[in-house]
């Protein structure tokens, strides 16, 4: 919960400029979830922490402040920046985004502050183990991993988790023997006839299990972006327009 003057880890999702030398920093904090802050002076060509607050680097935050909007007191720099690159920037960004868009203020997710850490991680190890060539052209499996494990973790978070181990019609548990559909806001129900895009029970069971780089990735990235297309709206993430212009 937030408490005024606390220092408490951090990272910037969005940045925008404010007054001559300041800027209004969009936060996601371990302890008190989402929320904005203007810090003073940072802009100013005597600001000590000029040009070092940027996305995907850890921070610890104090700040004071009644409303919405409170005002920087503290910015520590405990560890340094994950040095996201081409492709890994490009999916941080995606996931800020998504978390600017679908969190609410001061509702602190713990769990979802670890796996956003845990997601930067990977990113950075899945970039350190691709040539150049490769982190130029296409995201690894690995990234696709990631991301998609994030997005669960998410959808879970906030409420909307996908249950993978029951039918959403009968409530019997998903057979490996069997094909399911993906339902928004339902979930997989068995299906007797293959029409349309169908799971293999096994699969399934799979995405249960955690074992998602064993199931189809473009079969997976449907049940998270239709997901997450019933909390978005009708307003189109600008990340995935960046991702189409890269490509």
């Amino acid at each position: 919960m937030y408490e005024a003057g606390t220092l408490e880890p951090a990272y910037i999702l969005h940045a925008r400029n404010y007054r001559d030398t300041s800027l209004i920093l969009d936060l996601f904090t371990r302890d008190s979830g989402r929320y904005s802050v203007v810090s003073k002076g940072v802009r100013s060509p005597k600001s000590k922490i000029r040009g070092r607050l940027q996305p995907f680097s850890p921070l610890l935050v104090a700040s004071v402040g009644r409303g919405e909007l409170k005002t920087s007191t503290t910015i520590d720099f405990p560890r340094k920046p994950f040095g996201l690159m081409g492709k890994g920037l490009m999916l941080g960004l995606y996931v800020n985004e998504l978390l600017y868009r679908l969190l609410d203020r001061f509702e602190p997710i713990v769990g979802l502050y670890k796996g956003y850490e845990d997601l930067l991680s990977e990113l950075v190890l899945s970039e350190q183990s691709m040539s150049g060539q490769e982190l130029a052209l296409r995201e690894s499996g690995g990234e696709v991993t990631a991301i998609r494990r994030f997005e669960l973790c998410l959808l879970q978070e906030l409420g909307y988790g996908i249950n993978f181990e029951y039918d959403s019609r009968d409530g019997q548990p998903i057979s490996a023997d069997l094909d399911y559909r993906f339902v928004v806001q339902e979930g997989f129900h068995a299906v007797r006839e293959s029409q349309g895009e169908t799971f293999p029970g096994a699969e399934v069971l799979r995405i249960a299990s955690g074992a998602l780089e064993q199931v189809d990735s473009k079969r997976l990235l449907n049940v998270t972006r239709l997901s997450l297309a019933e909390l978005l709206g009708d307003k189109p993430l600008k990340s995935r327009s960046l991702f189409r212009g890269a490509r």
